[in-house]
Formats: structure tokens, C-alpha cells, sequence
């Protein structure tokens, strides 16, 4: 199971990963295109901002996902360095988790309605704005598994400590 799991999280890491890559790429080449035609005016691109919304909402949320994976999202440590090593230091850690993965849940569980709920198109393309809504709360629910996962190693490292002090 253990493998399994492993394997879904390296899949996992590397398509958050190629799919961030991919839209920063596009993003860029959108960006280059509006630019280059405000110069020299041989097209219209009219639909560049629903398109670099789009991909700005998606990089954002993916990449904010693919952070939290890894823990390298921003976090203010000085607190928990300090502790770092007391059993009060490890309670801390894992309370800090278990606040984190609720706060992450209800983000998910209402981005997710917001997205269910979202009836609209865009203007000029006239794609679903779902589209635009559904990075949230993917990225949510990725979150909320690497957290879930997170308070376990925490349990774990709680039990671990508490019998290394005894």
C-alpha cells in the first residue's frame, strides 16, 4: 500500500510540476504576443486577457498545491525553530498542521462550490468559467491529502518522541 501511495505522489508531483512548467510557458508566450502586436499591430488578441486570466488562476493554485507537497511554501518558523527538539515543539508542529489541513478543507469544500456553482461563460471566448474556478479547488483537496499525510508523520513523530523521553 505504502508503494502504492509513493508512486501516486511521484505521478502526482511530476504532472503539478509539468503542468506549471507547460502554463508558465504559455503564459509567457501570450504575454510576448500581446506585447509584440501593441508594436506592430497585425492582429487583434482580444481574447489574450481571458487566456492569461485563465492561466494565471491555474499556475497559481497548481504551483501553491505542488509547494505544499514538498513544504516549501511560506511559513513563518521562528517560533517552531525555536521549540525545535522539545515535546512542546513537536505538539506544536502537529497542532499547527491540524489547524492548517481544516483551514485547507473548508478553502477546498467552498472553492468547490463556487466552481459547482458558477453557471457563466466567458465573454469573448465563451468557454465555461468553471474553467477558471477549478484550479482552487483541486489544489484544495491536493493540499488537504499532502496535509492529511503530514498529521500522520506528526502523530508519528509525537509518539516517537514521547517514547524517546520516557
Amino acid at each position: 500500500m505504502m508503494n502504492i501511495l509513493k508512486t501516486i505522489d511521484r505521478i502526482l508531483g511530476k504532472a503539478m510540476r509539468l503542468f506549471c512548467i507547460a502554463n508558465l510557458i504559455a503564459l509567457m508566450v501570450v504575454l510576448a504576443a500581446v506585447v509584440f502586436i501593441r508594436f506592430f499591430p497585425i492582429a487583434q488578441l482580444s481574447w489574450s486577457d481571458e487566456v492569461i486570466e485563465w492561466l494565471m488562476a491555474s499556475l497559481i493554485f497548481i504551483a501553491a498545491a505542488a509547494l505544499w507537497r514538498d513544504s516549501d511554501h511560506f511559513r513563518i518558523e521562528a517560533l517552531a525553530e525555536r521549540l525545535a527538539g522539545t515535546k512542546f515543539g513537536i505538539v506544536f508542529g502537529f497542532a499547527i498542521e491540524i489547524c492548517t489541513t481544516i483551514f485547507i478543507f473548508f478553502f477546498a469544500k467552498y472553492s468547490l462550490d463556487l466552481t459547482i456553482a458558477v453557471g457563466r461563460t466567458s465573454p469573448i471566448l465563451a468557454w465555461p468559467m468553471t474553467w477558471w474556478y477549478a484550479p482552487m479547488p483541486v489544489a484544495g483537496f491536493i493540499m488537504v491529502a499532502y496535509s492529511i499525510r503530514n498529521i500522520v508523520q506528526g502523530f508519528g513523530a509525537i509518539v516517537e518522541g514521547f517514547r524517546a523521553k520516557t
